[in-house]
């Protein structure tokens, strides 16, 4: 009966961490318990001796775990590492190639600067532009200014989301193709914008200006 009295009593006691264990907590253990007493002076190494020998197996899953957490790479590609030989660079056919622009002619640099320059001047001057007539878009639609401020946010989420396509086409195609026909385009929208009837065609047409016109602005720096 002291027995039951005594078994019951300890399993109430509650357990003392690892952490919490004092040296007259340690000299209570049983010398034949070596694992309470390793624990009690932090030599986690033995206890994970002894247990990796009790239990081969789960001890090699817990390694295979930790060395699964480590870092995983963003960008991995076989090519990675390799250094990028002459025979894949794409580069102009000699010094005298009459494509590379140092060849051209003077009046040749200043009519192309100039064309791709007014081309981005007139492609971000369609944004800034609308902002002067926010409120007088609002009292001729009858439409609060927020609605009429989503003209602006409209043309900004078409530069956005424009570039993705019309910079892989400029390196398939050309700049020439990639700049001028989407300009073109967005010429076209920015009258559909002036001869607007209500706000939705307003906003329609503003986001398609900024789709169209980021063309020039994505590729004219190269």
């Amino acid at each position: 009966m002291s027995d039951a009295i005594f078994h019951h009593e300890e399993e109430e006691r509650p357990r003392a961490s690892s952490s919490s264990i004092s040296s007259t907590d340690v000299s209570r253990f049983k010398p034949n318990d070596p694992e309470k007493a390793a624990e009690a002076n932090g030599d986690l190494s033995r206890i994970a001796s002894r247990r990796s020998s009790i239990l081969p197996e789960r001890a090699e899953y817990a390694l295979a775990t930790i060395r699964s957490r480590r870092p995983i790479a963003l960008f991995s590609h076989p090519l990675s590492l390799t250094k990028t030989g002459s025979d894949v660079i794409v580069t102009f056919d000699g010094p005298d190639d009459p494509y590379k622009p140092l060849n051209w002619s003077f009046k040749k640099k200043v009519i192309t600067t100039t064309l791709y320059g007014f081309t981005t001047m007139g492609a971000t001057w369609a944004s800034a532009v609308y902002s002067p007539g926010i409120i007088q878009i609002s009292h001729d639609f009858h439409v609060g200014t927020e609605v009429s401020t989503l003209g602006l946010s409209f043309l900004l989420f078409g530069f956005g989301i424009g570039p993705m396509l019309w910079a892989p086409l400029s390196e398939v195609y050309g700049r020439k193709i990639a700049v001028l026909l989407p300009y073109f385009v967005a010429a076209i929208f920015a009258f559909g914008t002036a001869t607007a009837k209500d706000i939705q065609t307003v906003l329609i047409t503003r986001f398609f200006a900024g789709f169209f016109g980021s063309a020039p602005v994505t590729n004219t720096g190269g």
